[in-house]
C-alpha cells in the first residue's frame, strides 16, 4: 500500500530504513556468534546490534502517531497496534505457560515481535479490505 498522508510517508521511510538496517546486521552477528568467531564480552554487545533497528521500528510507530495529523487513520492504526499487541502479548503467555508448566520448549521471546509485527500487518490488511 502506498503512504497517503506525508506522515505515514516518513514513517514508511524509518521502517524501510530499519528493516534495511537489521537485515544488514543480523546476517553478520548470527555468522560470528555461531562460528564461534567471536568471545566474551563482545558476543554480548554484538548479539544487541540487531535489535537496535527493531527498537527503532517500534519507536517509529509512536513518532508516527504524534506526527499523523488525520484523526481517522491514527485510529485506525491504533486499533492494529491493539490488535497486534493483544494477539502478541496473548501468544506470548499462553506460550509462557506451556513451556513453565506443560512441557513445552522454551522460544526467543523475540518471536513475540514477530508475532505483533504480523499480527499488525494482518489487521491493516483486513482493514484495508474492510473499507473497499
Amino acid at each position: 500500500m502506498c503512504a497517503r498522508t506525508p506522515a505515514q510517508a516518513r514513517h514508511n521511510q524509518r521502517v524501510v530504513i530499519t528493516a534495511i538496517i537489521y537485515a544488514v546486521t543480523l546476517i553478520p552477528v548470527v555468522y560470528a556468534i555461531r562460528h564461534g568467531l567471536v568471545a566474551q564480552p563482545w558476543t554480548t554487545i554484538i548479539a544487541l546490534l540487531p535489535a537496535i533497528p527493531v527498537v527503532g521500528f517500534f519507536a517509529s510507530y509512536a513518532r508516527y502517531l504524534s506526527e499523523e495529523d488525520d484523526e481517522y487513520i491514527r485510529m485506525l492504526v491504533v486499533k492494529q497496534i491493539l490488535a497486534a499487541t493483544t494477539v502478541a502479548m496473548t501468544c506470548a503467555v499462553v506460550w509462557g505457560f506451556l513451556t513453565d508448566l506443560g512441557g513445552a520448549p522454551p522460544i526467543a521471546t523475540y518471536w513475540v515481535a514477530v508475532v505483533w509485527v504480523a499480527a499488525q500487518g494482518a489487521h491493516a490488511f483486513v482493514s484495508w479490505l474492510r473499507a473497499r
